[in-house]
C-alpha cells in the first residue's frame, strides 16, 4: 500500500502534490478540531455555565447562612428570657403577684391556667384573667407589671368593656402567655 502511494506520488506534478498536501493538512486540521478542540470548547462552555450557577448557589447559601445565624441568635435571645425548666416559675403565681402589685387582686373573678406542649420541646402556659369593675389606670398598672416580668410574657388578648351603670369602671379579660423549654 505504501509502495502504491509512493508510485502515485512520484507520478503527480508539483501542483498536484501541493494540492494533495494542502488537502491532507486541511483534513488533518479538521480532524484535530472535530475530535479534540471542539469537545474541549464545549466542556469549557459547560464548566463556565456551571461556575456561574455555583456562584449563584454560593451567594444564595451565604444569604441563607446569614438568615439562619440571625434567627438562631434571635432564638437564643428569646430562650434566655424563658424560665428554665428547673426554675419553678409559675405564671399563675406571677399573675396573682402582679394583680396584688396593681391593686386589682380583689377584683379578679376568674383565673384559668392552661398548659399546652408545642413542637420542638417547648411548652406554652396561658392564664386567662377576668377582672370586674376595674378602672383604666389599674389595668395599665397590671400591664406594666406583666411587662416588667423577669421572663418574656406576652399579652395575647386584651378586651375591655365599660360597665353600663358606671362607664369609668370596666370588665377586662386578659390572656397572658409564657413559653418554656419542656
Amino acid at each position: 500500500m505504501m509502495q502504491n502511494f509512493r508510485e502515485r506520488w512520484h507520478q503527480m506534478s508539483k501542483r498536484e502534490r501541493v494540492l494533495v498536501m494542502a488537502g491532507g493538512i486541511v483534513l488533518g486540521l479538521s480532524l484535530v478540531f472535530l475530535l479534540i478542540v471542539d469537545p474541549l470548547l464545549d466542556k469549557l462552555d459547560r464548566l463556565e455555565r456551571q461556575t456561574v450557577r455555583k456562584q449563584k448557589d454560593l451567594t444564595e447559601l451565604a444569604a441563607l447562612s446569614h438568615a439562619y445565624l440571625t434567627e438562631r441568635n434571635r432564638l437564643a435571645k428569646v430562650e434566655s428570657r424563658m424560665p428554665a425548666h428547673d426554675s419553678h416559675f409559675s405564671l399563675l403565681t406571677f399573675m396573682e403577684e402582679a394583680a396584688t402589685t396593681a391593686h386589682v387582686r380583689e377584683r379578679i373573678t376568674s383565673m384559668q391556667p392552661q398548659v399546652q406542649t408545642l413542637a420542638q420541646g417547648y411548652e406554652e402556659t396561658a392564664v386567662d384573667l377576668r377582672l370586674e369593675g376595674v378602672q383604666l389606670p389599674e389595668v395599665l398598672a397590671l400591664l406594666v407589671a406583666i411587662d416588667q416580668a423577669p421572663y418574656d410574657l406576652h399579652v395575647r388578648h386584651l378586651q375591655m368593656r365599660p360597665k353600663f351603670d358606671n362607664p369609668v369602671n370596666m370588665d377586662a379579660t386578659i390572656r397572658v402567655l409564657s413559653y418554656a423549654k419542656s
